[in-house]
């Protein structure tokens, strides 16, 4: 599972990241433990306001630990700033039925008159963070 840290302080560093999920992810007798596979820092620009937005996707390997994650540390102090954690979504325009839509369904047509997310933003920078099961030093791709 990918799990999105909304607007992380810009000086964050992957090591920080890794730091505040660790104590999380950790098992006990009866908890599942979770492995960090990947860290990416997003660095978003707003076109329209001229601004960068700084976003973090987490990949973990258990479904059962990434969401003890969201739900102990979402709206939580990370470096002094309060934090929105959830789960990221891949998105794509082939799965939206209002693209492929039928003559017959009009009321799908009609329900949203435009898409939510905002076309202004664009990528800036993306660095990925490998994580190894037997490997304490991570790889940057």
């Amino acid at each position: 599972m990918v799990i999105i840290l909304r607007r992380i302080p810009p000086s964050t560093q992957d090591d920080e990241i890794s730091a505040f999920l660790d104590p999380l992810l950790k098992g006990s007798f009866y908890q599942r433990s979770g492995h960090i596979e990947s860290i990416r820092i997003l660095v978003l620009k707003d076109n329209q306001r001229n601004t960068l937005e700084y976003h973090g996707l987490v990949s973990i390997d258990s479904e059962v630990a990434a969401n003890r994650v969201i739900k102990q540390l979402n709206r939580k102090q990370f470096k002094n700033k309060p934090i929105i954690v959830r789960e990221y979504f891949h998105r794509s325009w082939h799965n939206d039925p209002r693209v492929n839509m039928h003559q017959w369904n009009e009321e799908l047509e009609n329900k949203r008159k435009r898409t939510r997310r905002r076309a202004r933003l664009e990528v800036v920078t993306e660095e990925t963070l490998k994580f190894s099961q037997n490997d304490s030093n991570p790889r940057i791709l």
